[in-house]
This record gives structure tokens, C-alpha cells and sequence, in this order.
């Protein structure tokens, strides 16, 4: 299982918010809080965070807030992870075995390593192939509706390259 923490979560919240406002409508970090019941003081890290990196702006004023700096077609989840949450993998000791300084004892023994690398790097393509357009659209609270580029890259990622059940 994925598990995002609460700043990713409360990032997507706010997304999704923001880009159904219309055309150049701004919205507040309190706004956003009392919509959804989230804590003011870590929305307004999350969405300074999305400013830093170019995904939203904001106004200043009594009318200030956020609107959208990019499309959102054109950030893929995997890109929005690593805003979020840093580098993504599979397993945490696949940061560290790269051969140098890592803390994990059994890098130089491990038997599983390269089926690791390999499985990280399917599933992070796989996160490529998924846009936060897609994940932040007002029909997907109930499902996500994958494109078939995307059903293709999940099918990749559950079950091989091959397209076989294991």
C-alpha cells in the first residue's frame, strides 16, 4: 500500500479545489481549511510548498489567495510525490544501496536488490503515466478512470511485462 502523508493528501484537497474555481477566481488557505476541516497551520505549509515549486501562485490583499501557475496535465504524480514527499520508491533501502555510505547491513549480501530496483522503477513509471489532472478531477472521489495508457502502464506494473497473471 501507497501511504501519502497528510501534506500530500491535503495538497491533492487543495488542487482539486482550486482548479474548479473559474478563470483567474482566487482561493484562500482559509477557505480551503474550513471546506474541508484541515488543520490552517499544515494547508498553509502544503500549499507554500506548491507555490515554492511553481504549481500554484498566489495574490496578496484582502482579496489575495491561490490560483493555479501550471496545468495540471502537465504534472505527473510521480513528479507530485517528490514535490511532496521526496524521492519515491518501493522500499526505503533502494535510496541507500547505492553502494556508497549506506546504513542498510545487508547491502553488500542482499539477494533481492535488482528486482527491487526493477520493481521501483515500473511502478514509478507507472506514477509518471498518471497526471494530477486525472487525480483531481470532481468525478474521482468515487473511482479513478484510467486512460489506456495508463490502464497499459497498471497492467505493466501488477502484472509483468509479459501481461500474465504471476
Amino acid at each position: 500500500m501507497l501511504k501519502l502523508n497528510r501534506s500530500t493528501e491535503y495538497g491533492l484537497m487543495a488542487l482539486s479545489y482550486i482548479r474548479s474555481k473559474t478563470n483567474g477566481e482566487v482561493t484562500s488557505a482559509r477557505e480551503i481549511s474550513e471546506k474541508f476541516q484541515l488543520p490552517f497551520e499544515i494547508l498553509a505549509k502544503t500549499l507554500q510548498r506548491l507555490k515554492e515549486q511553481g504549481v500554484i501562485t498566489s495574490t496578496y490583499g484582502t482579496r489575495g489567495g491561490y490560483i493555479l501557475a501550471r496545468d495540471l496535465k502537465g504534472i505527473n504524480f510521480a513528479e507530485f510525490l517528490s514535490i511532496m514527499e521526496g524521492p519515491v520508491s518501493i522500499v526505503s533501502c533502494l535510496q541507500e544501496c547505492d553502494g556508497k555510505d549506506s546504513s542498510c547491513e545487508y547491502t553488500t549480501n542482499c539477494n533481492i536488490k535488482s528486482m527491487m530496483s526493477a520493481l521501483n522503477t515500473r511502478f514509478y513509471d507507472f506514477l509518471n503515466r498518471i497526471s494530477v489532472e486525472e487525480l483531481t478531477r470532481a468525478a474521482l472521489p468515487r473511482s479513478i478512470e484510467f486512460d489506456s495508457s495508463t490502464a497499459s502502464a497498471y497492467d505493466s506494473v501488477v502484472f509483468g511485462a509479459s501481461g500474465e497473471e504471476p
